[in-house]
């Protein structure tokens, strides 16, 4: 019996050697990659479904970038279980720059700038128009502002903008959508828009 038992501890001390072998990670419980902060901060983001707001950029305050001095317009206008799609216009209902739209990835929560649109297509981006750049969450938001870093497309798409930052913050109180921009941790752009 005691050679039985011995023979037994052997094995599973061989079979967990095996199951740990270099090279190799033992199985863990992955953590979910949008944390509670970020899955509230997408909540309230729904809450203003449907919701419109209008403003100006704030910063810079003059410029040649098409969002300064122009009317800004947005409009939360799909709200999914996975994503919230806000269409952004300027000035006399021009369908300038897309939208922003929030969306749960595997990776993580990522904000992702659609300059596309009913009307426009690939073929219709400038030179210095691009498509699809944006970044994921980091941990150093809240339920009602997050961060969104560059992500790996954005640095290949637009080296220069490898170090941006944008913003996000949701004022209820004060019924305003804040967008802002930071590169090498300078403001870039921003804009507060009150709901209407």
């Amino acid at each position: 019996m005691k050679k039985y038992s011995l023979f037994l501890i052997c094995g599973l001390v061989a079979l967990g050697l095996i199951a740990c072998a270099p090279g190799e990670e033992p199985l863990q419980e992955q953590s979910p990659t949008i944390d509670e902060t970020q899955l509230a901060f997408f909540d309230n983001l729904r809450e203003f479904c449907g919701e419109r707001f209008a403003g100006f950029a704030s910063y810079p305050t003059e410029g040649e970038h098409a969002l300064v001095g122009n009317e800004l317009r947005t409009h939360v206008s799909v709200c999914e279980d996975d994503f919230v799609r806000i269409e952004l216009y300027r000035e006399a209902g021009d369908y300038w720059h897309g939208a922003w739209v929030v969306e749960k990835r595997d990776e993580g929560l990522h904000l992702f700038h659609d300059h596309l649109g009913e009307v426009r297509t690939l073929e219709d981006l400038g030179e210095d128009d691009y498509h699809g750049y944006g970044g994921f969450a980091t941990a150093e938001g809240t339920e009602v502002r997050q961060f969104f870093a560059a992500d790996q497309v954005t640095a290949e798409m637009i080296p220069a903008a490898e170090t941006n930052v944008w913003m996000m913050e949701l004022d209820a109180d004060n019924e305003l959508f804040i967008y802002y921009l930071e590169r090498h941790a300078e403001p870039r752009f921003r804009a507060e828009l009150r709901r209407q």
